[in-house]
């Protein structure tokens, strides 16, 4: 300490410091520590950099996805984001390389996948788009935008789909004919078939309305005509009478018409109440029972219609299902001479739990424990399970309706109608954004139309859009090597 305050070195100075060993590790473990540290550092900072990124991304891609116009989409973003928000152009230009990204995700997951398709042409700001949807999942697995809907662009589309077996169409242009060299021979849609005649009854209903509000108000104006002269009568009872006469003639119209549409639509049900499988022979036979009890109601705007379904049931039905269900193996302990009653009992709990929109993989586990109760034998759901679940798989692999892909239609329409000039690869990153997202209510809630279609992603739909985008980007981008040298 004295040398230290007068100065003096505590060593002399030819004299070097001895190190040792030990301490030379202890510097180095301490200084691959440092740079280990702040490498994880630098790494946390990067991931975190590239998931605001993603989000942003995401952000972007969610107004665009939920119907927002490019300038709307960018005045959303100023708010969110401030001034580093990107503009409509930038937008524009952005939302045309996910469309492509989308579009190259969506052939390599989703076309061409499905047993059955719902045919249907859409019109998007003008340009035709062919597409089609599986049915059960409502999964897009078929499109081809700015195509115009003839035969041979139809049988491009279906070419893609190997193992096709049932298909549905609306009789459009082109469509059926495709569908009939792809197929031993298409489905009629059930509900095109019966969309103007369902139009008639709403006019029905609509007029019915009319006629109640009409007689309201006449009630009304005879009430504040009262008190009236003794010995007159006001000429207001009179109408109020006429008045409320048509409304119940009309209404009488009306139910009587909703009827027999609901029984039109009972006629191309598979299994009836009992959860007998109907027969083509009985499908036509109630149609056509069906189409004439229109022509006993009062009603002359239908009589059109009703002729106009007389020779159009071929394809409703399943020519070979009793066939199928027969060849169903047996849960174990049942024998042959069983199998009826078990498959009616099982039919008619599919009838039910389908009009009761059961989740897809509740319905087989409940219908089992009802037909076991039936039995009086609930310890035999389990045994069940996989023979109700065969029916129902195949039950609902009957293809009657394309109502799933004009559901379809109604939302792709709504997104892709704010754009002004729509991109034509625009409309498969809507296809891939609906694929994979998760239904929130219904028979398929938390379930995606991929998972219902068995399609297995590797990850979230977003995610693998925005990875997928990130490498084709840095694909096409060009070396740092090539642009110094050029």
């Amino acid at each position: 300490m004295q040398r230290l305050l007068r100065g003096e070195p505590l060593r002399p100075p030819g004299r070097p410091r001895s190190v040792k060993p030990a301490q030379v590790q202890r510097l180095r473990r301490r200084l691959e520590r440092s740079e280990r540290e702040r490498e994880r550092m630098r790494a946390a900072v990067q991931e975190r950099q590239r998931q605001e990124a993603a989000s942003r991304e995401r952000q972007m891609l969610g107004l665009i996805f939920h119907g927002a116009s490019l300038r709307g989409a960018a005045e959303c973003l100023e708010l969110g984001w401030g001034a580093g928000a990107p503009g409509k152009s930038t937008i524009g230009e952005r939302l045309a390389e996910y469309s492509a990204s989308a579009r190259e995700l969506f052939e390599e997951y989703f076309a061409g996948r499905g047993q059955a398709g719902a045919c249907d042409e859409i019109y998007l700001s003008g340009h035709p788009c062919l597409e089609v949807v599986d049915p059960r999942s409502l999964a897009i697995t078929g499109l081809r935008p700015d195509t115009p809907p003839t035969q041979k662009a139809w049988e491009a589309l279906l070419a893609d789909f190997e193992n096709l077996e049932a298909g549905v169409s609306d009789q459009g242009l082109g469509v059926s004919q495709a569908l009939a060299t792809k197929l031993r021979g298409p489905a009629l849609d059930e509900w095109h078939l019966l969309r103007h005649l369902a139009a008639g009854v709403g006019r029905l209903e609509a007029r019915a309305y009319d006629w109640i509000a009409e007689e309201e108000r006449r009630r009304l104006a005879f009430l504040q005509a009262l008190p009236c002269p003794p010995g007159t009568l006001p000429p207001e009872l009179d109408r109020l009478e006429q008045a409320q006469q048509r409304t119940a003639q009309t209404v009488a119209r009306y139910d009587a018409a909703h009827t027999v549409v609901g029984w039109l639509y009972e006629a191309t049900d598979t299994v009836d109440a009992q959860g007998r499988v109907r027969t083509p022979q009985q499908i036509r036979q109630d149609w056509e029972t069906a189409l004439d009890l229109i022509n006993g109601l009062d009603v002359k705007e239908l009589y059109p219609l009703a002729d106009r379904l007389r020779d159009k049931m071929d394809g409703l039905f399943a020519e070979d299902l009793p066939q199928r269900l027969q060849a169903l193996p047996l849960p174990g302990g049942w024998t042959q001479t069983e199998r009826e009653g078990l498959q009616q009992r099982t039919c008619q709990a599919w009838r039910e739990h389908h009009r009761r929109q059961t989740h897809l993989t509740e319905a087989p586990r409940r219908a089992a424990r009802t037909v076991a109760a039936d039995y009086a034998l609930p310890s035999l759901a389990g045994r069940l399970e996989p023979y109700v679940g065969a029916v129902f798989a195949l039950l609902d692999s009957v293809l009657t309706s394309s109502s799933a892909v004009e559901c379809v239609n109604s939302v792709v329409r709504l997104r892709q109608g704010s754009k002004r000039h729509p991109l034509p690869d625009f409309v498969f990153l809507l296809a891939w954004l609906h694929n994979t997202r998760t239904f929130r209510e219904g028979r398929r809630r938390r379930l995606s139309p991929a998972q219902i279609l068995g399609v297995s992603l590797p990850g979230d739909g977003w995610q693998m859009l925005v990875e997928h985008h990130a490498r084709r980007a840095h694909a096409v981008s060009p070396e740092p090597a090539a642009t110094q040298a050029a």
